[in-house]
């Protein structure tokens, strides 16, 4: 019998492997290889477990013959000798503490034996009165702030436990494709639809609900509880049924006839404000609304399309993602809905790493996945190698070689490749690369990496600094977040965005699934105040190229039409905004 595990599990337990190879100073190659795979299927949009019983573990970058023998270890047996070995004679509760934001393996390892931390079950306890007690600052390396941040990140974990993290909507989406496919097993199902906040494509999710019509719903019901994944069937009605999966996500289907799936569709997609402001203009109609219909003069109206509902109370349909409770209704009522850009109109990628910084792809074959999306140009944004540590000589050695080889594939492919830099915003306000090297390079994105803890007035200026140097094109996942791990910079937006206009400055929406940065208001406030906005991927493996769609959730639900986004440009006029000959 298999064992179906999620893909954070599988993350889990790479991660406590590679934490063990760290401290017993496995070679650098090994280290690389896993630290790639974990990076993988954390941004995985599909089930590793599903790819393993489709013997598709291959498809995964970063996986090799080893770590797929592991992977095929974990599924069947539930446990990885190789790994047990590597993690034998290492204290067992320092793998507990690899949940502490800030603390790594050999911090974890260092705590572990300090404080005699051997098993699991208290060791995070153990940490938190060592740390109250003031004895982690007396241990070499430490100090008070180390201290200090090892509690913040203490209290940041009890409260994610004591209030439930919502999904990254990757993760939320991977689940409902396995449900939907489940459902559809059944032919009397007609369609199986995810409601809330997952059909908005908000950046994250809680419960799950489904919309399916059918017009037997008994029968619908009898098949979906026998979805593999469930734990605990929690209520089984004629019509409903709500259960939790083994992951301890809720999910609730509800199935509806054929006639009325339109209002079912809209009861349980919208949020409660834009309902709440749907009923009031429903009422000022003589109208009121329900799951089953439009009830007019007493009498309810099945609705079998969303169109069709809208339509019924003198509106155009409003797509999932602007049903917020913002303007919608009033803008809608106008027929001056945006045209929202589509996953189709984007004709390339401005932020790609290869294996020259931390990817696991090479340029080469970053190129040929682009040819594959039908990109017309591709920009490869490495992170800048520090002069300080290379020595100017060798960094100019680096970016001539580098840009031969992006010459030579602009002379023979039809995409055109650009060549840029991912640059520091360092703490003290400067770049991590010098202007006259910057200025050899096609494009140029700056990004805060470190210190995401600064007061606001200096952060902000740090940022302003970044915005005002010339040679600054694009500024990369802006706010520095990262969903369920980091909060945001607390940055002074309204500062950022007029720097951003007066020194023509793109910001992105990175597309990966823990970042979605520039979050959705943000989005919306920085193209109301006239600010160009890029949508890229951030892609460390050809697969994380396959993520961009994400970010045109995020595009969308900002309100950006193609027109905002410098991406949906073709090559030529790219060129032409970013300044350079084509």
């Amino acid at each position: 019998m298999s064992n179906r595990l999620s893909n954070a599990d599988v993350v889990k337990q790479l991660k406590e492997a590679l934490a063990a190879m760290e401290i017993k100073g496995n070679n650098r190659f090994s280290i690389r290889a896993y630290q790639n795979a974990i990076a993988s299927i954390d941004s995985l949009t599909s089930s590793v477990y599903d790819l393993w019983e489709n013997d598709r573990l291959h498809e995964i970058a970063g996986v090799g013959g080893g770590l797929a023998q592991h992977l095929n270890d974990l599924f069947t047996t539930g446990k990885v000798g190789e790994w047990d070995l590597k993690k034998k004679a290492l204290p067992e509760g320092m793998f507990e503490l690899l949940v502490l934001r800030g603390v790594g393996p050999k911090t974890a390892f260092k705590l572990a034996k300090e404080f005699g931390i051997t098993d699991r079950e208290n060791a995070l306890e153990i940490v938190k009165k060592a740390a109250k007690a003031k004895k982690i600052q007396q241990l070499p390396r430490f100090g008070e702030k180390s201290e200090k941040e090892i509690l913040a990140s203490l209290e940041e974990l009890k409260k994610s436990k004591n209030e439930k993290p919502r999904m990254l909507l990757s993760h939320a989406e991977e689940i409902a494709e396995r449900v939907v496919k489940h459902l559809k097993k059944l032919e009397h199902v007609e369609h199986a639809i995810p409601l809330g906040s997952l059909r908005r494509r908000k950046s994250t999710v809680g419960d799950l609900d489904f919309a399916v019509s059918s017009t037997k719903p008994e029968e619908v019901i009898k098949h979906f509880v026998k979805f593999e994944e469930i734990r605990t069937i929690e209520t089984q009605g004629e019509n409903m049924s709500t259960v939790l999966l083994t992951n301890d996500t809720q999910v609730d289907i509800l199935v509806t006839p054929p006639e009325a799936l339109g209002a079912l569709l809209q009861h349980f997609t919208g949020s409660k404000q834009h309902n709440i402001a749907l009923r009031k203009l429903a009422l000022e109609q003589g109208k009121s609304l329900s799951q089953h219909g439009i009830k007019v003069k007493g009498k309810i109206k099945p609705i079998a399309t969303e169109e069709k509902f809208y339509e019924e109370l003198g509106l155009p349909w409003i797509t999932p993602e602007l049903r917020e409770g913002m303007h919608e209704l009033e803008i809608a009522k106008k027929r001056k809905l945006p045209n929202l850009i589509e996953l189709k109109d984007i004709k390339g990628d401005l932020h790609v790493h290869t294996t020259d910084s931390d990817g696991v792809a090479t340029l080469y074959e970053m190129v040929e996945k682009a040819k594959k999306l039908g990109y017309e140009y591709l920009g490869i944004a490495d992170h800048a190698p520090s002069v300080q540590s290379r020595g100017r000589f060798e960094v100019l050695g680096i970016l001539e070689q580098k840009r031969k080889q992006i010459e030579k594939i602009n002379e023979t492919e039809d995409i055109r490749v650009l060549y840029g830099y991912e640059v520091n915003i360092l703490k003290d306000s400067s770049l991590g690369m010098p202007d006259d090297i910057l200025e050899k390079l096609d494009f140029v994105i700056a990004a805060i990496h470190t210190s995401f803890d600064q007061p606001r007035d200096e952060i902000t200026a740090r940022m302003i600094s970044a915005i005002e140097n010339p040679l600054v094109d694009i500024i990369g996942h802006p706010s520095g977040r990262l969903i369920n791990e980091r909060e945001a910079c607390d940055l002074d937006w309204t500062k950022v965005f007029a720097a951003a206009k007066k020194h023509d400055k793109i910001l992105e929406i990175n597309s990966h699934p823990t970042r979605l940065d520039l979050a959705d208001h943000l989005v919306h406030d920085a193209i109301r105040a006239g600010i160009k906005i890029i949508v890229n991927t951030d892609a460390h493996s050809t697969s994380d190229m396959d993520l961009l769609r994400f970010g045109v959730d995020v595009a969308r639900r900002g309100w950006c039409e193609s027109s905002h986004v410098i991406n949906t440009l073709d090559r030529d006029n790219l060129l032409k905004m970013l300044k350079k000959v084509v």
